[in-house]
């Protein structure tokens, strides 16, 4: 994910979620600087409101429907272990394109760009001159399809997979998966490299729940000052021919079959992850007690640097992908 100046006063980012058919680190929003990398957060708890007009979208589902469906979505993250985040939920709103003043969720606004072949829905943020985010938009994408030229249109499901689309031929893609998805960029996560995150860029047909690399990433933003599953970090450096490995993707992989986060309902295990440093350092948090393999691996796909921009957020031409996996 890009963010175009995040020190800049109302600068804008935006991040597209995007289908793939068929369908490893979790990142903050933010910006490095030296040996310091400042994340992106709200200031104060936000309010959202939602426009849920569905006429003219591709959705198998009401007002009502899609309304449950992101209050659900948004319950999801301010339910995770360890994690203090709040988003209060104000009403509906009659606005058809981008708002500053108000944090829109839409599904048939206007002056946005969905060129982008799969593009699913699109968050655009704003931030204040210290990094803060200020406003965000979250706006699904009203002509969905899966490609230019012969791509099948996409329909939102609020129910099962056998919904009844309004455009017939529509491949189904579950609204709760990609809302999901979208409010964690709403609350300041860039894409995750892990391949089951819910934060992972490309979207899978179904999937409402959250894995142990969202946790972590959630809880290192807005974390709960009496965590229920205490946890710890990880931290080392990746070098090549002594020289530290800028934008490695490293991740913690359990070897055991320990479930840390069993108390907590549809919390899914999987490895918790973070990218090198400029001078190849990495930090891993958030990892409950366990015992790991720490994989590096480069980010040369299926994501890559451009899915998660984090050469741009150090000032950096690109990530270094001239190495092979190592694991120790």
């Amino acid at each position: 994910m890009a963010i175009g100046s995040p020190l800049a006063l109302l600068a804008l980012w935006a991040t597209a979620f995007i289908l793939v058919v068929p369908a490893h680190s979790y990142l903050p929003m933010g910006t490095g600087s030296g040996a310091t990398f400042t994340d992106s957060t709200w200031a104060q708890p936000p309010a959202w409101v939602i426009n849920p007009t569905v006429s003219g979208a591709n959705i198998a589902g009401t007002p009502a429907d899609v309304t449950n469906i992101m209050q659900s979505s948004f319950a999801t993250w301010m339910g995770a272990p360890d994690t203090h985040v709040v988003a209060t939920f104000a009403g509906t709103s009659t606005a058809t394109g981008p708002q500053i003043n108000e944090n829109l969720v839409c599904f048939t606004c206007g002056g946005v760009d969905f060129s982008q072949d799969g593009t699913l829905a699109i968050t655009l943020i704003n931030f204040d001159g210290s990094g803060n985010i200020t406003n965000a938009n979250i706006l699904f994408n009203p002509n969905a399809s899966t490609g230019a030229v012969s791509g099948q249109p996409i329909c939102f499901t609020t129910g099962d997979t056998n919904s009844t689309c309004p455009t017939s031929g529509s491949v189904q893609e579950d609204l709760r998966t990609v809302a999901t998805h979208e409010i964690g960029h709403f609350f300041g996560l860039d894409h995750s490299a892990i391949v089951d995150a819910i934060m992972f860029p490309f979207a899978p047909p179904f999937l409402q729940t959250l894995s142990y690399d969202d946790v972590a990433a959630i809880s290192l933003l807005y974390p709960d000052p009496n965590p229920a599953v205490p946890t710890g970090s990880i931290s080392g450096k990746v070098t090549l021919n002594n020289t530290g490995v800028f934008g490695a993707h490293v991740f913690a992989d359990s070897t055991t079959a320990s479930s840390p986060f069993s108390g907590f309902a549809l919390i899914r295990k999987t490895p918790i992850s973070a990218l090198t440093f400029p001078d190849g350092s990495y930090l891993i948090t958030g990892l409950p007690p366990d015992t790991y393999v720490v994989t590096a691996e480069p980010l040369d796909g299926p994501v890559n640097d451009p899915n998660v921009s984090w050469a741009l957020e150090w000032g950096q031409p690109a990530v270094q992908t001239n190495f092979t996996t190592r694991w120790h």
